[in-house]
């Protein structure tokens, strides 16, 4: 039966949330597979820290962007979006960062949560580092890092790559930078109250995929933040 779905959203992390606009890749997704499914996705901008309450409260039907490790209890969908995290240092630092561990004595920032979504050794490791925060608005962290105030920041490229255009003004974009592959690719998925409604919406992203709308949805985003990096480097 159809239904309108209330989905908690995180704030901005372009190109995969965008909600000023109710957009990006993993927002498209999302409300795609629904629709999919015969069912309206209605948006409600959220944090992690109350997510738990709203569901126990029935406020919010799912939410975007889980995993198991954040302690939600739900059902949880099939993967429908990867994000890909590195250290990121500017390249003339020479900064070397072979493993997790290596953060220890550096200073990083990182995204809110990244001890909650990266793991134990992670959370050991940045516990040693030279300084170390979590910052919601991610824009911060090219604008530390592109001004020399910090050696990493721990993001999805795409994500630094998005916010590094929106600060072309203040900062130099154009400094090469260097990416430290020191974590696997992260799955993420949707938590669902009822199972059904789970169920429903797997159904809906594989039909999502397989007709290869998936595949033209990302493509148009990482295509604009490409555009939007040239204009900034012009």
């Amino acid at each position: 039966m159809a239904r309108e779905v209330t989905v908690a959203v995180p704030r901005s992390v372009p190109p995969y949330v965008i909600p000023e606009n109710w957009s990006g890749i993993e927002y498209e997704v999302v409300k795609r597979a629904l629709a999919l499914a015969g069912h309206t996705m209605i948006p409600r901008l959220t944090v992690l820290a109350r997510l738990p309450k709203e569901m126990q409260a029935k406020e919010i039907d799912a939410a975007m962007t889980m995993r198991p490790e954040t302690g939600v209890v739900a059902c949880y969908s099939n993967s429908h979006v990867t994000y890909r995290n590195y250290a990121v240092s500017l390249e003339k630092n020479d900064v070397r960062v072979g493993s997790v561990a290596d953060l220890a004595d550096k200073s990083v920032v990182a995204f809110q949560n990244a001890h909650v979504y990266l793991g134990e050794d992670y959370a050991r490791a940045t516990q040693k580092a030279a300084s170390y925060r979590e910052e919601a608005n991610q824009v911060v962290q090219a604008l530390l890092l592109y001004s020399d105030r910090i050696q990493v920041v721990v993001a999805d490229h795409n994500i630094f790559r998005w916010f590094a255009a929106e600060v072309r003004g203040k900062v130099d974009v154009t400094q090469r930078l260097r990416l430290h592959p020191i974590f696997p690719p992260t799955d993420y998925q949707m938590a669902f109250r009822d199972p059904a409604l789970c169920a429903e919406f797997n159904q809906g992203l594989a039909r999502l995929k397989e007709s290869g709308e998936f595949d033209r949805i990302v493509a148009r985003y990482l295509s604009q933040m490409e555009n939007n990096l040239a204009q900034a480097v012009k």
